[in-house]
């Protein structure tokens, strides 16, 4: 039925479960982060949207309602668009696929990363070892 739990002599368990260190999807298949910046996206994106109309309509309220509205669609949109990026691949694979964007299109984090695009060879190769003749002798 269960198998036994597998300990050493000291009493330390020799399997820890990988999963208790990862976040908890919260809503729509989203992280509490990617919520929260989902969430602030949308806020913006509706004053930005809101502002213009509540002059036009000279309602207060459309406004408020305006960033309401931008969060409610940018969480289904964000939901759905990061749960079909994020299915099958790794837990960090997001995070480290926005690292490599700013890294190669911004050329913020440079350092971080080896951005190198192109063969690698464990061996010497052919062309090398008439230059390596040279410098030996």
């Amino acid at each position: 039925m269960h198998d036994a739990i597998e300990r050493l002599d000291d009493g330390t368990l020799t399997f820890l479960p990988e999963r208790l260190n990862r976040d908890p999807v919260v809503l729509r298949g989203l992280t509490s982060d990617e919520m929260w910046i989902a969430l602030g996206v949308g806020a913006v994106l509706g004053l930005v949207l809101g502002v213009p109309l509540s002059i036009a309509t000279t309602s207060l309220a459309v406004a408020p309602t305006g960033m309401i509205a931008g969060m409610a669609m940018t969480l289904f949109a964000a939901g759905t668009l990061l749960r079909r990026a994020k299915r099958a691949r790794p837990e960090t694979w997001l995070y480290r696929q926005l690292e490599w964007l700013l890294a190669s299109r911004w050329r913020v984090g440079r350092g971080a990363l080896i951005l190198h695009s192109g063969a690698w060879t464990v061996r010497r190769s052919r062309r090398l070892r008439p230059a390596l003749a040279r410098w030996q002798s």
